[in-house]
């Protein structure tokens, strides 16, 4: 039997955020969507929806911020790694001569900076992996 008590269901943080992002940028976008097709440009009727379009997609970014910064919340003890991983990417690159070595590092670096900026943890985890393989 209950205690009375809610039962508190575990959240990812970095999965709420990402979902709150998506869903106020699309918000934002079906208001752009409404002005254009509703109202004549530059009055102060467009204007103020406007104003309201930008102001969701400025939370949506923020949202996304908080997405990612959950994200690397959830995997600090692997952060120092990544950064040692991404340092020697830089290293290596500066002193590289190899066309074909420089492409498959800078791809894995590209992979790595979309993992963060997905938030997806076990993907930033995977892209630093593959990045360091790269190395």
């Amino acid at each position: 039997m209950g205690t009375g008590q809610p039962q508190l269901i575990p959240v990812d943080l970095a999965a709420a955020a990402a979902e709150l992002a998506d869903v106020f940028n699309d918000l934002s976008n079906v208001l752009d969507e409404f002005r254009i097709a509703n109202l004549a440009p530059d009055t102060p009727r467009d204007k103020e929806i406007k104003a309201h379009a930008q102001a969701l997609e400025d939370q949506s970014h923020r949202f996304t911020a908080e997405s990612i910064g959950a994200a690397l919340q959830s995997i600090q003890a692997d952060l120092a790694n990544i950064k040692t991983v991404t340092r020697q990417a830089k290293d290596q690159l500066k002193s590289l001569n190899d066309f074909s070595k420089a492409v498959c590092i800078a791809t894995a670096a590209v992979g790595l900076g979309a993992a963060i900026a997905a938030g997806k943890p076990d993907s930033i985890l995977s892209a630093a992996d593959a990045l360091r393989q790269a190395l």
